[in-house]
């Protein structure tokens, strides 16, 4: 390349590269510390945590009901499912007594069963370890038909105060509180914020009007305990043919 060719080709370059924005390394990739039983303990973070762990230790322990059955979790419904799924409904409606239904996502349940005997409240931040915000939602019944497909899709997510029949992956004989689903009227719709903002591939819910409120729905689950305990009974919930298939 001819001396001047060059020249102006470098000049170029260093112009072009000055009138840059000016990059800066924001973000430096860790190094990985596997953790293991070989690692030793520190004692003073062990100390410094202890009073904190007796702290959490005695409120999760802390005896909140029972139940006199095994709840377990199923599809197209469980007895765990419908707990749920209840204590969301009755929770919302202490916000909003208009509130018509209740529904779970499956995947959100994160224990398989509940033995028969005393109900802790840690047992219930297992249930539901996630502090999702139980949400009020006004949905077309245009979408609740929607929904219920959806749901049928997925081979069934906990309800309540709605019933439905699974039948060639669609949902049929759609009931809303006893009645059948009325496609032009607006009902409320009690759900995770997750849900109502279109986690677990429900996109269709997003452009909903929403209340989110400041209730965890997990507190809304102990406090439906707590009131059963309240009144001696136990949690009781049975599998009452809310999700069925067709024959």
């Amino acid at each position: 390349m001819p001396v001047r060719k060059l020249f102006v080709t470098l000049s170029f370059l260093l112009l072009f590269t000055a009138c840059q924005k000016k990059m800066y390394l924001n973000e430096r990739k860790a190094d990985t510390y596997p953790i293991t039983a070989a690692l030793p303990r520190d004692g003073s973070i062990l100390r410094f945590l202890q009073p904190y762990k007796i702290g959490v230790d005695t409120q999760m322990q802390a005896v909140i009901g029972s139940t006199d059955i095994m709840l377990t979790k199923a599809q197209p419904e469980s007895s765990l499912g419908n707990f749920i799924a209840d204590a969301q409904l009755e929770g919302a409606r202490k916000i909003d007594p208009g509130v018509d239904i209740s529904i779970m996502n499956y995947g959100g349940i994160r224990l398989s069963y509940m033995v028969p005997g005393t109900i802790t409240k840690g047992k219930l931040y297992e249930l539901m370890p996630f502090d999702n915000m139980l949400t009020i939602v006004e949905i077309p019944g245009s979408v609740v038909r929607e929904f219920c497909d959806f749901m049928a899709q997925a081979k069934g997510w906990p309800v309540s105060g709605l019933k439905f029949v699974i039948k060639d992956k669609k949902a049929t004989d759609i009931l809303v509180n006893g009645k059948p689903l009325n496609e032009h009227l607006v009902y409320k719709m009690a759900i995770s914020d997750y849900i109502a903002k279109g986690g677990d591939n429900c996109d269709f819910l997003s452009p909903l009007k929403k209340r989110f409120t400041s209730v965890f729905v997990r507190d809304a689950m102990i406090d439906y305990v707590m009131r059963l305990q309240s009144e001696n009974k136990p949690l009781h919930p049975e599998v009452e043919n809310r999700v069925t298939y067709a024959e």
